[in-house]
């Protein structure tokens, strides 16, 4: 029998793609990150069709879009009755072929410590939840500190939101989860197969790495922010009011391009951080004889603006906000490839469940990663509107009122919205998007259903005192992928 393999799922929270050594980046060093995408498959155009935190994860997890799950908000989550309906998610699924499933880091879950179908969590959610009292807090209280609000930190003001965290090495989070990490695989025995995923809190602003590590990223060769443009600018309002809020308690009102070099300056530094996190829990892999038997899959929740359209965060659908990195390393087999597939973070679901040789998810709206997907066209939504985008153009439409179409091959920064120039492009992709959210709708409503009606006599339906049966089963997607 054929040894089931390793499965290493790699989550960053708010990485863009192109701060990364294989996407481009010459003004950082990623040398892990970069040699998973020699040894095995980058996809160079991976999207975040919900690029909001909690709405992303949602939708990994589950292999359901955002507008079928009905979470496309971060104050929403999973229907607690989601098993009655037929949904699973996918540790869940490798829990029944075998396998040990664990969760290390930020996950994002409510309640914040669920499991949601990991047999193992050790957690460190967001790092502006402060007063969680999870994992990483204990490790903090038992060396004698506490969680702080990033606005207690040396320039968090000043420099709208960069700063330094001023703890020790092995407690700044990223490097505590990835400590966290190493030690669990250290510690499993593999005698059984196993399934685990990485939760990094950063990226995430606020933007703390410590002092030092700031020293390695020269803020003279970073790339300048993309313009503001008219249709982003019908944006900025929301974006200021939100954080302004106590999560954040950040004014981005003079928001200038000195600010910007400095947020980009100190997300270099935490992205090579990770780096070397990566490394150590790869080496622990090695170290038990295992990394030759393991799938990586290294990607990211959503991007980042870092000052484009001069926004920072994410939540909107531009480029900076919904592009993230995709690499995919079996090392069974490993072959350095680039791949132009159009491709979602919905598309790990399906991944994760065939090579782990689980039965596939009938409800899974995903295509599994290196499958062919020419003319494939994308749909996400969020509180703040819906998209639709395929290999070349993109069409949004937003509840202020905002609606654009954009030609990413010849404008890939969007600064020119041709809703008016290209009224046939953007019917047919207002089309697209209406059959998908209905079909959605109705998906997302199926627990009331009462499929009873369709049976012949004799049924119990058709006699008094007949009782329904609540939740009913999701039923699969009926449009494309």
């Amino acid at each position: 029998m054929t040894k089931k393999p390793n499965i290493l799922f790699i989550l960053t929270d708010q990485l863009r793609y192109d701060f990364l050594g294989c996407y481009g980046a010459r003004f950082l060093k990623t040398p892990t990150i970069d040699s998973l995408a020699e040894q095995g498959t980058r996809f160079e155009t991976c999207i975040s069709a919900s690029p909001i935190c909690v709405p992303a994860r949602a939708s990994m997890l589950t292999g359901l879009d955002a507008h079928v799950s009905g979470v496309v908000h971060n104050l929403q989550w999973l229907r607690p009755d989601r098993k009655e309906m037929g949904v699973k998610s996918w540790p869940e699924h490798l829990n029944d072929a075998g396998y040990r499933t664990s969760a290390i880091g930020k996950m994002h879950f409510y309640p914040w410590d669920a499991s949601e179908g990991f047999q193992d969590r050790i957690i460190a959610e967001d790092k502006r939840h402060i007063h969680i009292k999870d994992d990483y807090h204990d490790a903090l209280v038992d060396s004698g500190r506490a969680k702080q609000h990033a606005s207690t930190l040396e320039g968090y003001h000043e420099n709208k939101g960069a700063c330094f965290s001023d703890l020790p090495d092995d407690l700044q989070v990223d490097r505590w989860v990835g400590k966290q990490s190493a030690n669990y695989v250290r510690n499993h025995t593999f005698d059984q197969p196993l399934a685990l995923m990485v939760g990094f809190p950063g990226p995430h602003c606020p933007y703390d790495p410590p002092k030092e590590a700031i020293r390695s990223i020269n803020p003279d060769q970073l790339p300048e922010a993309i313009p503001e443009t008219a249709e982003s600018k019908t944006h900025q309002a929301d974006f200021l009011a939100a954080y302004k809020r106590e999560w954040a308690a950040l004014d981005y009102e003079g928001f200038n391009a000195s600010h910007v070099k400095t947020i980009r300056q100190y997300y270099a530094a935490a992205v090579e951080r990770i780096d070397a996190d990566v490394a150590a829990i790869l080496s622990a892999f090695e170290e038990q004889g295992e990394l030759d038997n393991t799938i990586v899959i290294f990607t990211s929740d959503h991007g980042d603006y870092l000052g484009d359209f001069d926004k920072v965060g994410k939540a909107t659908f531009h480029e900076p906000s919904i592009r993230v990195p995709m690499i995919v390393t079996d090392f069974r087999k490993t072959a350095g490839d680039v791949s132009n597939e159009l491709t979602s973070l919905i598309d790990i679901y399906p991944s994760i469940l065939r090579w782990a040789g689980a039965n596939p998810d009938p409800n899974a709206r995903g295509v599994a990663l290196g499958e062919a997907t020419e003319g494939r066209t994308i749909v996400g939504t969020t509180s703040q509107g819906s998209m639709v985008r395929n290999a070349r153009w993109k069409l949004v439409s937003y509840t202020n009122g905002t609606t654009a179409l954009f030609d990413l091959g010849a404008d890939p920064t969007e600064q020119t919205n041709l809703i008016n120039e290209e009224p046939k492009v953007a019917t047919q992709l207002f089309n697209y998007l209406t059959s998908s959210l209905v079909d959605s709708i109705a998906a997302g409503h199926s627990d009331l259903l009462v499929n009873e009606v369709k049976e012949t006599p004799p049924h119990p339906f058709f006699n008094r005192d007949w009782k329904r049966q609540y939740p009913s089963k999701m039923g699969p997607p009926k449009y494309g992928k």
